[in-house]
């Protein structure tokens, strides 16, 4: 990993002698010297180069997490130990509260479910839609994170829309040397916290693999909030040259979650650890595969190909919130049965390519980088949701009736790209770029008014030019 600033560089040379094997001292075999290097950043943050893997990060402002430098707890993804060292960054912690990935956002922004972050992890979207319901549900676990990359809202330009900028959660990759690795850490902590993280990795040959599944158990500090959650992640890829690679991933997450209800300002005051619901439950189990190839035909090209494919769903069951966190739950004693549940399913899909390609060139003495592309998504998006449910305090999705509103959102995006970094002397760089964004919307179904269905039908088509410059010293 390549660092701006900030960093440590240790460096270790061992000499290795060996004496004969008759015992004899006068003869020793002198090994060949190993130099050790080893990158440690100061307080796990720093910055990337101007660029890497084909992508321009000169005249942005970044950083660089290094998670392995981090005394911070991995086991339940702390947001607040590990990405809370970048200044102007807020942040909130959801998981014990039903949403099962913490959000972030930078300074100004909506956090909930960084939704105004585009959220990748090895470089490719793991968000629910591109652009209508960009939430992020998921996140790797960050004990199998080696680097969280974070660029502001100039990523634009290269990534896509969302004001927050990019935050990209880069996995570890296989171990070079050896043709197996096993990994395994157990964790326990208060409130019923078990985790149980597994990785396996190696590289034989010109194949390499890497894999992890972890296992996590929580009460919570609240009643009402016990949660289960199993992730995992595979990566095998094949190293064909020196100059090509390809390779596939696949990631997953299965959860069941209990909600224990909101609060007002006067029930936290009185106690921060009641709970207001004992019947609301989430699940969102979530799926992505991706195929990638690299291509590097000279020492100044790079050419990189990523199609994704995600398929994931939410299901919830909650007695909601209607007149506030601080309406009961609680039995009528007309039917001495407690009101029926309210009932939502959201189904995602949504398939990505994105080709990259980057030259650099001479102009004078001075040595230039120009790298562009294009991306392309289709994403389809199921929401259906005030079902009347059950009277029943278990995981039950089933309804009576219909659903309150049951709708399609379908869109399309194509959007090419193109930066190049100009410098000037040996400091200063200027860094022009463009965007350009298409986007067709359809949305479809109806919703319910008064025991009437509103149906809808709507079409738009709509594109939006970006400009940027960014200066570097």
């Amino acid at each position: 990993m390549e660092l701006k600033k900030s960093l440590f560089i240790l460096t270790i040379v061992v000499p290795f002698a060996v004496l004969a094997q008759n015992g004899d001292t006068s003869k020793v075999n002198i090994l060949k010297e190993v130099t050790v290097t080893g990158f440690k950043t100061v307080r796990g943050t720093g910055h990337m180069p101007e660029v890497r893997d084909g992508i321009i990060y000169a005249g942005k402002k970044n950083e660089v997490i290094m998670v392995d430098s981090l005394d911070a707890n991995k086991a339940i993804n702390n947001t607040r130990q590990i990405v809370g060292r970048i200044p102007g960054l807020n942040i909130v912690e959801t998981e014990t509260g039903g949403f099962t990935a913490n959000g972030i956002a930078t300074r100004g922004l909506n956090p909930i479910q960084s939704i105004e972050m585009n959220t990748r992890q090895n470089g490719y979207n793991i968000s629910a839609d591109i652009f209508g319901y960009n939430e992020a549900y998921y996140i790797p676990s960050m004990e199998a994170v080696s680097r969280i990359e974070m660029v502001r809202g100039a990523a634009s330009l290269q990534f896509g829309s969302q004001f927050g900028g990019l935050v990209n959660y880069v996995t570890k990759e296989a171990p070079a040397n050896k043709p197996f690795e096993f990994i395994t850490s157990q964790t326990i902590g208060s409130f019923g916290m078990y985790n149980s993280f597994n990785a396996i990795g190696g590289t034989y040959k010109k194949f390499s693999y890497y894999g992890y599944v972890q296992y996590r158990n929580m009460d919570g500090y609240r009643p009402n909030s016990q949660q289960w959650q199993l992730s995992g992640f595979g990566k095998l890829q094949y190293k064909v040259s020196k100059k090509y690679n390809a390779g596939v991933e696949y990631s997953l997450l299965r959860n069941q979650l209990k909600m224990p209800g909101g609060l007002t300002d006067s029930l936290f005051n009185a106690s921060p650890k009641i709970s207001t619901r004992a019947r609301n439950w989430i699940r969102s189990p979530w799926n992505i595969v991706t195929a990638y190839a690299n291509y590097t035909p000279t020492e100044n090209t790079t050419v990189s190909l990523k199609t994704t494919y995600l398929f994931s769903h939410r299901s919830l069951v909650w007695r909601n919130e209607d007149g506030g966190p601080g309406a009961l739950d609680e039995i009528n004693p007309a039917t001495n049965a407690f009101v029926p549940r309210e009932v939502g399913n959201e189904d995602m899909h949504n398939a990505t390519t994105e080709l990259r390609v980057s030259q650099n060139y001479t102009v004078g003495n001075q040595k230039s980088t120009l790298a562009g592309g294009i991306r392309y998504a289709y994403a389809w998006f199921k929401r259906q949701g005030g079902g009347e449910g059950t009277v029943n305090s278990d995981f039950d999705l089933s309804i009576t009736g219909n659903w309150g509103y049951d709708l399609d959102f379908v869109t399309t995006n194509i959007a090419p790209f193109v930066e190049n970094i100009f410098r000037v002397g040996k400091r200063f760089s200027i860094t022009p770029g463009f965007r350009f964004e298409y986007l067709q919307s359809t949305a479809k179904g109806y919703k319910l008014a008064n025991d009437t269905k509103q149906i809808s039908s709507e079409h738009l088509t709509r594109d939006f030019p970006f400009i940027g410059i960014g200066l570097a010293l």
